[in-house]
């Protein structure tokens, strides 16, 4: 062969692509490589380039950027709720539970805050009082069964408790009655015949003392499948405006007292359905 020859066939191994490289060691004939769109590629658009080498970096971050952005608008629509309820005892809620109620609750609520939609908002603070931990350690005893519960833990989440109640960020308590008890022995409800003038016949057959009704014996409780959640003894009861709204601002304080005040005469104020016969309870 020829020095021209070699040096040719040197240039056409040197530029020959890399796809000609892998057609021809499959056994794919040169001639069937399509050298006009090969040309196109190489010369392609920066984006088609970028796309080419970084799309999956793209779609993970644009999903996981996705998913930021809605978390933080559910935050933000939810941070500012209509109502708030606060449950304290040591019944656990399921998340389920909870936000069937909340949504029986969402119909029965006011727009109050003017975002156009309506949110009640449920906490649910699971801890025990001393005279709750002793019995339930002394059932676990009796009955044999190896569980404990992490005082620190509940000692914690009682002074979340006294927080949320005391600073007035839940005005609407469902309450058992050891909480329901710290709360009534400072002041810290509201009288029925405050909030209802002369008590209907009903609320007055639920009411445990002047503050609170047993809220099992609600007719909501009673009509809604979905509102037994709670332990049959806890007690539903409305806040007073809380002390501490002296420091916090008291006109914002009393606002929201009363958009709650609404929301809990609702609830009580319940009746059954024109038609409905209610089942009468299993002896």
């Amino acid at each position: 062969m020829a020095d021209g020859d070699k040096h040719n066939g040197q240039n056409a191994d040197e530029y020959e692509s890399n796809a000609a490289r892998r057609m021809r060691a499959q056994g794919t004939g040169t001639e069937e490589i399509d050298t006009i769109h090969e040309g196109e590629a190489a010369r392609g658009s920066w984006f088609a380039n970028f796309w080419y080498h970084h799309k999956w970096k793209v779609i993970i971050t644009a999903f996981f950027a996705f998913v930021i952005i809605i978390g933080i608008g559910q935050y933000a629509s939810r941070s500012n709720p209509d109502a708030t309820i606060i449950y304290a005892g040591p019944s656990y809620i399921t998340p389920t539970g909870n936000r069937a109620l909340c949504s029986i609750l969402e119909g029965m609520a006011d727009d109050f805050n003017g975002d156009g939609k309506t949110y009640v908002q449920l906490n649910d603070v699971v801890y025990y009082t001393d005279t709750q931990l002793a019995d339930f350690e002394k059932f676990c005893e009796e009955n044999d069964i190896d569980m404990t519960v992490d005082r620190l833990a509940n000692a914690r989440t009682a002074e979340r408790f006294t927080y949320q109640v005391m600073g007035g960020e839940a005005p609407i308590c469902i309450l058992s009655p050891a909480q329901y008890d710290m709360v009534a022995s400072s002041g810290g409800f509201m009288k029925l015949s405050e909030i209802f003038g002369e008590i209907p016949e009903d609320i007055a057959a639920a009411a445990v003392d002047d503050y609170g009704v047993r809220f099992a014996d609600t007719k909501l409780c009673r009509f809604y499948d979905a509102a037994k959640i709670f332990p049959d003894d806890a007690i539903l009861a409305m806040r007073t405006v809380p002390t501490l709204s002296a420091l916090t601002g008291r006109r914002r304080a009393e606002a929201i007292h009363e958009q709650n005040l609404r929301l809990f005469r609702a609830m009580l104020e319940f009746d059954f359905p024109e038609g409905f016969e209610e089942t009468p309870a299993e002896p």
